[in-house]
């Protein structure tokens, strides 16, 4: 192998166009690397599988619910904006994301947009669901909404506070046993924890300080040790793209200032998703919204600087770079030991689904 191209670059170039493909796609290896400037080559546009055709699909969440089993929610109607008759669906996976059950209602309140779902599984096998309603006169309201018999039938919906706020990230079970699940205010004014001690009957709130140059939005969090919870952030003052982070080192209740990451979306502002594939963290995240998804890792243990230079390029929606109308809320989830699915949503001419695409990963991650 030359010299000028490392083992790791090569197993980064690569991973992304070596899956099986459900659909069909253009894998095949990666020839460079893509700038915010002009698109990559060799990364795949089409995706893997598509999880669910729909009116105006958008801004789903995948989580694992068992052996193979995967739950993916998300909500549907007709356009992007306040629908009457918005809801929330979900499906199904019962072999790790390759094909999917027809998707169900989870929720619809008549007269309300119901929106911005994600999902987990408890320790004790339940489905919970948050989302926010949203009226006419455009106010927003957080819910929980629960499954104990595996999604086939959901409990009443319950609310998390009467605070005009709307939520992106699914719940996180603490070690402690607490619920936490981070919610920001309407219309993006500040990102704040909403913390259950009691299984989600009763929540408490506590605020990421807004400053200058700083505006919480949609955000994601993820416990990296008993009672350190870290949360990355979707920005909404200088809107320059890039993702900031907090951190709270007492399970919640309180939290540091936020900071800004080395991580940025080049075209756009959409929130990130940030996990772990067994120990390595990983974000996942629209490096230019609209046109293309990464992922990037890192071995800092605040979480603030990734590895931008070794990013792995996902997918971009067309091959030429140009962007679609509307996508870029990717989240993913482990379906092996090397392999991670993540799922979006796009609007596009020739269809509006929610999408699937199978990533290798690279050693070392």
């Amino acid at each position: 192998m030359s010299g000028n191209l490392k083992r790791r670059d090569f197993l980064r170039r690569t991973a992304c166009c070596t899956t099986v493909m459900t659909l069909g796609g253009n894998g095949g290896p990666l020839t460079r690397k893509a700038s915010a400037a002009e698109p990559a080559t060799g990364v795949k546009s089409k995706p893997d599988v598509i999880v669910y055709r729909g009116g105006y699909p958008g801004w789903p969440w995948v989580a694992r619910a068992g052996k193979e089993r995967l739950v993916c929610v998300f909500r549907d109607d007709g356009v992007h904006g306040f629908s009457p008759t918005g809801k929330i669906m979900g499906t199904f996976s019962q072999d790790d994301g390759q094909t999917w059950a027809p998707a169900r209602t989870v929720v619809d309140e008549p007269g309300v947009d119901d929106r911005n779902a994600a999902v987990t599984q408890l320790p004790d096998g339940r489905l919970m669901v948050c989302y926010n309603t949203y009226t006419k006169d455009l106010v927003s309201r957080t819910m929980t909404i629960c499954s104990g018999d595996g999604g086939s039938t959901w409990a009443r919906p319950q609310p998390i506070d009467e605070l005009n706020a709307r939520t992106r990230g699914a719940p996180i079970v603490l070690a402690s046993g607490d619920l936490l699940i981070p919610i920001y205010k309407a219309p993006g004014n500040g990102s704040i924890a909403a913390r259950s001690s009691d299984g989600g009957r009763t929540w408490e709130l506590s605020e990421i300080a807004n400053r200058q140059g700083f505006v919480g939005d949609e955000w994601v969090v993820l416990e990296v040790e008993p009672g350190r919870i870290v949360g990355i952030i979707r920005e909404n003052g200088v809107r320059d793209g890039y993702f900031w982070k907090t951190e709270s080192r007492d399970g919640g209740r309180t939290w540091d200032e936020a900071v800004k990451t080395n991580v940025r979306d080049a075209r756009s502002t959409s929130p990130a998703h940030l996990d772990r594939h067994g120990s390595t963290p990983i974000l996942t995240y629209a490096d230019r919204r609209m046109i293309s998804v990464s992922m990037v890792m890192t071995d800092d243990s605040d979480f603030r600087r990734w590895d931008i230079e070794d990013r792995l390029l996902c997918y971009q929606y067309r091959p030429d770079g140009r962007p679609i109308a509307d996508a870029s809320y990717p989240v993913s989830v482990a379906v092996g030991k090397r392999r991670r699915l993540i799922v979006d949503y796009e609007i596009r001419p020739e269809g509006k689904w929610i999408a699937g695409y199978f990533v290798d990963l690279p050693e070392g991650w």
